[in-house]
């Protein structure tokens, strides 16, 4: 952390999120605020309701509001009560930082931010989904949101170099973006020993002699945990050992359980919902799957690898960035359960392989993505707008 002299008052800072989960985009909110010296700064979180995230961060001393009216689908009205309740809480605040996340929601508290008068204005890109917008229309909308959102901050954080293009081409100044990869904490998410291990997977009923694949994730189209299914039953097919364990809820449980259970499959494939206890459960399992659709940097994959884990991901911006193909994990086209399960076999069929991968994606995280490094390099942008 960065010293500041004890006679400057504590900087007031608000985080601003769609959702209070646990999820990756959250995750990282809840990594900034809680590392933030809270005899520096005065944290708050502003977002739609109390859930999972108002829950961890509020013991932390974070304070929190709740704004209703936030919302993903574009809403002329909601959209304008949100921004006048996000304005008076702007106001009010007196914030020295606000500091956004999410596109929509980004964008709202961007200008908010800009019309109460506060003096940094910072924002995090968590993947830019409307390139992948069929109607030309939306991707339009979209863009000319981005640009708005861009004239009204200080700083847009990109996680990756494609999401920074993205940036330049709906007219955000290049002066304004900066790279800052998702960092992960490498004492919370390592490997364990083999009685560990064999610990966990009893505690979740699951078997200590079978290689076990892992997703972790909102249950919703844009991870697209269908696809994960659908190769594990590909794979259940043609093999006899072999578990998999999705740790995470949403939109599609239901279609999910229909699929598993009309393949049979209940038994092999399992759904563990929501868990607060992620970093102690990775460890027992043999490799992590994320089959998204578009992503930022996804901090689940930062933390599977960190845990020794080989991953299988979609070749997209942000995955592409973290896993190479064939040295710590292999990656494959989006929509395509055939190549997921035909990776699923070379891996889960070979142990040697798995432990090599493994030990190489711990070096990577361990070399490039410290969390304790990233935090300080945004508390020094913090402080380089404001001038401290």
């Amino acid at each position: 952390m960065t010293n500041t002299e004890p006679s400057k008052s504590p900087l007031r800072i608000a985080h601003v999120q769609l959702l209070p989960l646990l999820s990756g985009v959250q995750r990282v909110t809840l990594q900034e605020l809680s590392s933030l010296d809270s005899n520096m700064y005065k944290r708050t979180l502003i977002c739609q309701e109390a859930g999972p995230l108002t829950r961890t961060v509020s013991p932390l001393g974070v304070q929190c509001h709740f704004v209703p009216q936030l919302t993903r689908p574009i809403s002329p009205l909601k959209d304008a009560v949100a921004f006048c309740q996000l304005w008076r809480l702007m106001r009010s605040g007196k914030f020295d930082i606000v500091h956004t996340h999410s596109s929509k929601t980004g964008v709202l508290g961007r200008l908010a931010a800009k019309l109460a008068g506060v003096p940094a204005i910072i924002h995090t890109v968590h993947g830019f989904a409307f390139p992948a917008e069929d109607s030309r229309i939306k991707r339009r909308l979209y863009a000319t949101m981005e640009h708005v959102g861009g004239r009204c901050c200080d700083l847009v954080i990109c996680l990756n170099q494609n999401d920074l293009e993205i940036a330049k081409k709906v007219g955000v100044k290049p002066s304004k973006l900066r790279v800052i990869p998702n960092g992960v904490d490498l004492a919370q998410f390592s490997p364990v020993s083999v009685e560990q291990r064999a610990s966990i997977r009893k505690k979740l009923d699951l078997p200590l002699d079978e290689p076990i694949a892992v997703m972790v994730g909102r249950l919703w189209p844009q991870k697209d945990p269908l696809t994960f299914v659908e190769a594990a039953i590909k794979y259940l097919s043609r093999h006899a050992a072999g578990h998999f364990v999705l740790l995470g809820d949403g939109d599609l449980r239901s279609e999910i359980e229909t699929l598993i259970n009309q393949h049979g499959v209940s038994d092999r494939v399992h759904l563990l919902g929501w868990r607060d206890d992620v970093d102690q459960l990775l460890p027992a399992f043999d490799l992590f799957v994320l089959p998204s659709l578009w992503e930022g940097m996804p901090l689940a994959i930062l933390e599977a690898l960190a845990c020794g884990l080989p991953c299988i991901v979609t070749d997209i911006p942000g995955n592409r960035d973290l896993v190479e193909d064939g040295e710590d994990g292999f990656l494959l086209p989006t929509n395509d359960a055939t190549t997921l399960a035909d990776h699923l076999t070379t891996l889960l069929c070979n142990e040697s392989l798995r432990k090599s991968m493994g030990e190489r994606a711990r070096l990577k995280v361990v070399n490039e993505y410290d969390l304790a490094k990233r935090t300080q390099r945004v508390i020094s942008l913090y402080e380089q707008i404001l001038g401290r």
